[in-house]
């Protein structure tokens, strides 16, 4: 045991928080009130207080509009100027990451983002990827081993494959969307140390380039995309479940009349999930492959860049739909109801295409901001020369040259007017390229919807391989959050739910959970024996007894290559190995505390070969949780 730096409490050095492990916006205000404090890590109980200050802290509306000009996207904290990613806005099952399944995507072109990189790659250091030219870009990423297993380019009529092929390089502006999409999807979140990661950041991906040399996406291109996929079990080659097509036919018409509709079905005969977006246009429109019945087809809503506690009271106020388009089909059983399920579809963190001016001037943007925040006069001013240099000379959007020179010639942070000036400078740009981060841009639309339902899907074929499509549609729809006060025509089964979807798959027929209890359950002590005497807990696995309440909290946590699991939470002081779950049969660990009423906030303590002295991990299957001060969530028992 040693002390916590801030409290003076004894702690357990493991689960000291450290800077890199700590939540960005929190590490100022740390040192501010510890000047002494370096990186000595700070206790769980510490970490929770600063935590719960940002919290308090935050503005019941968005700050966006405080700022001249208004910023693009909504945030309730100064510091935390910026959209949240993915897992933060609803919550995933992370020990699932893909791995294993391919998920193919037809889109207008693509590039190999470094976000695409196998887990094993090794950049090190990590080059400065804002002074780079394409070609170093290619060299680059061409000698580290990436998770793009394959690459078709149907090239006005022409079949080009291999990921040699010159589109896949190429920065025009038709890679971009088929970049979003796959990243959104696939994405480890490198470039932004983790933070901006897809659901699937393990997945192999699939590019079909399926637009014209002049642009056009024509019908008869997608078809051809699933086309090469049917061919020769093309899909079964490189262990595609997932097809994501973000791009839609020409007209509307009955599925059964549409060549691309029935390709997607074939597809879907072979156990493939065929996904495709709704549209943007909210009207009551759906084209091929959307209107398709075996089709899983997304629609999308918008959270206010908030954080997911749907199920908190309150939770949902903040949602409302997108714009996403809806329609009828005749299906095999009856008439059915697309969208069949929404995704986020706001504000959503998307990588910038390298390479390219808007992505160096993203960089400079970023750079200028943390100067002006942190009151570097000299290195603001040479930020800006910089910016200047950089600039689109014909971009319209622009200050021009010569006033950006000029601010940057005067600028002075005590003359209130010139740092206006700069600001509003700033900020104009910002607004121009959607930008979040150095590197990243926010992104909207149900082409951005639609991939985080894949990645999702990607999860749970990895969880229970045996599924088929169908069934993985059925599950997503299942276990759905309802929106019953939305329109019944466009709302669908509700909001995508990654965490109870996979949880579900896991404990579906064929899978490692089958039969079992879910994590975090109440349970009575005569409904708990039961559980032991069938065999699906292990005798030794309840943990503490002596409560008055006979009731227990079930917790359990798959991790087939762990050496050790245990619990770790406010009721222990968050002492690893106190409390040590019990390894049963296929990989799952198990315990069951008799905890009193009260609030817990609690983690997982996992000792693996990657984490040898161990690792925090938050309990994928509890839809609770708190902020933690650190990276990623505690979860939370509350218990009545």
């Amino acid at each position: 045991m040693t002390l916590c730096p801030r409290c003076g409490a004894a702690v357990d050095a493991r689960v000291l928080a450290r800077r890199a492990e700590i939540y960005p916006p929190l590490i100022a205000r740390i040192q501010a009130d510890n000047p002494t404090w370096l990186n000595e890590g700070l206790c769980p109980t510490c970490m929770m207080q600063y935590a719960q200050q940002l919290v308090t802290e935050r503005s019941v509306f968005s700050l966006n509009v405080a700022t001249d000009p208004h910023t693009t996207f909504p945030y309730y904290h100064p510091a935390e100027e910026t959209a949240l990613s993915q897992p933060e806005r609803l919550l995933d099952y992370p020990s699932f990451s893909g791995r294993g399944v391919t998920i193919a995507f037809l889109d207008s072109g693509f590039f190999p983002h470094p976000d695409l990189l196998a887990a094993d790659c090794r950049l090190d250091p990590m080059p400065k990827w804002e002074t780079l030219e394409r070609s170093e870009v290619q060299d680059l990423l061409q000698g580290e081993p990436s998770r793009l297993i394959h690459y078709v380019d149907l090239n006005d009529g022409d079949i080009l494959e291999g990921t040699d092929q010159p589109s896949l390089w190429d920065t025009a502006r038709l890679s971009w969307h088929g970049q979003m999409t796959s990243v959104l999807a696939a994405g480890n979140g490198l470039m932004s140390g983790g933070r901006f990661r897809g659901y699937a950041p393990e997945a192999n991906v699939l590019p079909i380039k399926v637009s014209r040399s002049n642009g056009s996406i024509p019908e008869s291109e997608i078809l051809a995309g699933l086309q090469w996929l049917l061919r020769e079990e093309n899909w079964q080659r490189y262990g595609v479940r997932v097809v994501n097509i973000s791009v839609g036919g020409d007209f509307p018409r009955a599925w059964e009349e549409s060549e691309l509709s029935l390709a997607a079905e074939a597809l879907s005969e072979r156990g493939v999930l065929v996904l495709a977006a709704a549209g943007n246009s909210g009207s009551p429109v759906l084209l091929p492959p959307a209107q398709t019945p075996s089709v899983l087809t997304v629609g999308g809503y918008e959270d206010a860049n908030q954080r997911g506690d749907l199920l908190a009271p309150r939770g949902l106020s903040h949602c409302s739909q997108y714009h996403h388009n809806y329609g009828e089909v005749m299906g095999p059983d009856g008439r059915e109801q697309k969208p069949e399920i929404l995704g986020l579809a706001r504000f959503v963190p998307s990588p910038l295409l390298p390479a390219t001016p808007t992505f160096r001037e993203a960089h400079a943007i970023g750079a200028l901001r943390d100067t002006l925040s942190g009151g570097d006069d000299e290195h603001a001013r040479a930020i800006m020369a910089h910016w200047q240099r950089i600039m689109h000379v014909d971009d319209p959007r622009l200050p021009d040259q010569e006033t950006l020179l000029s601010l940057a010639t005067r600028f002075d942070s005590q003359e209130e007017q010139t740092l206006h000036e700069v600001w509003y400078a700033l900020r104009k740009r910002m607004n121009a390229h959607k930008w979040i981060h150095d590197f990243y841009q926010h992104v909207d639309g149900t082409s951005v919807a639609v991939a985080q339902v894949a990645a999702v899907a990607a999860q749970m074929f990895q969880a229970n391989p045996r599924l088929t499509g169908r069934q993985v549609k059925t599950i997503l729809m299942a276990t759905a959050m309802e929106m019953p006060h939305w329109p019944a025509e466009q709302r669908g089964s509700g909001i995508v739910q990654p965490g109870a979807a996979v949880t579900a798959a896991l404990r579906a027929a064929g899978g490692v959970g089958y039969g079992l209890p879910q994590s975090a359950t109440r349970v009575s002590e005569s409904r708990l024996r039961k559980w032991i005497f069938q065999g699906k807990v292990p005798r030794a696995a309840v943990l503490r007894t002596g409560s008055h309440y006979h009731h227990f909290t079930y917790f359990s946590y798959y991790a087939p290559h762990a050496r050790a699991v245990s619990l770790i939470g406010s009721f222990n002081n968050w002492v690893p190995d106190a409390m040590p779950l019990t390894r049963g049969p296929n990989g799952w660990w198990h315990g069951a505390l008799d905890l009193e009423p009260g609030i817990y906030p609690y983690r997982f303590w996992c000792v693996d070969a990657r984490y040898p002295h161990g690792s925090g991990r938050r309990d994928p299957e509890n839809p609770f949780f708190t902020e933690s001060g650190l990276r990623t969530y505690h979860s939370v028992i509350p218990i009545e």
